[in-house]
């Protein structure tokens, strides 16, 4: 394995075949003390995964995946905002280097996400990255409203974890409502003075 910086919560990672990942940890496994990466999927269902530290920082099999353009299995990427408010990524500079040259396209040998699937990916983590990103409970309430015919039961999960709860409804709308309940009780809490 190149000496590759090992990833650190809140990263987003690109795999080869072009999907969008965040990073949750990196873990140790209880027996045999391997480190392991724990990622969330940022599309479908938001499965979270794990995967060996060294299998996660290696490169792509090329034998087997002969016209993956990317080096490794997975490049950091940067999130960025484009035009009309839509989150994009980039990469980060230091994986610019990795990706190997392009190789002649044709629609047989090229599977590319279309630019509609690419806008519909990122148009579906929309209100989960801005809730992440919102700098005050104010805020974070405000996108909670903004977006409630949008957000998942797994991204409520998220948004959960980031508000450090579990939220234990069994339905979405209950889900949702328990997560309004403590953004609420938490900013009523914290404009009172403390004694």
């Amino acid at each position: 394995m190149e000496n590759r910086p090992i990833p650190r919560a809140g990263e987003f990672y690109m795999h080869f075949k072009g999907k969008l990942y965040q990073i949750i940890t990196v873990a140790s496994h209880t027996e045999t003390e391997e480190e392991l990466v724990i990622y969330q999927a940022l599309y479908g269902t938001y499965k979270t995964y794990a995967r060996p530290l060294e299998m996660f920082l290696s490169e792509v099999d090329h034998k087997k995946y002969p016209k993956a353009e990317q080096k490794y299995r997975f490049r950091k990427v940067e999130l960025c905002e484009n035009a009309g408010d839509h989150v994009g990524v980039k990469i980060a500079a230091e994986q610019k280097a990795d990706a190997k040259p392009a190789y002649e396209e044709t629609s047989e040998n090229v599977q590319k996400i279309t630019q509609e699937e690419e806008e519909a990916q990122e148009n579906n983590i929309e209100p989960l990255l801005k809730f992440l990103d919102a700098s005050d409970l104010n805020e974070r309430l405000n996108i909670l409203v903004q977006y409630k015919d949008q957000i998942t039961e797994t991204m409520l999960e998220s948004m959960g974890m980031a508000m450090d709860c579990v939220l234990t409804g069994k339905t979405l709308e209950e889900q949702y409502y328990e997560l309004d309940k403590v953004i609420r009780t938490k900013l009523q809490y914290e404009k009172k003075p403390r004694i």
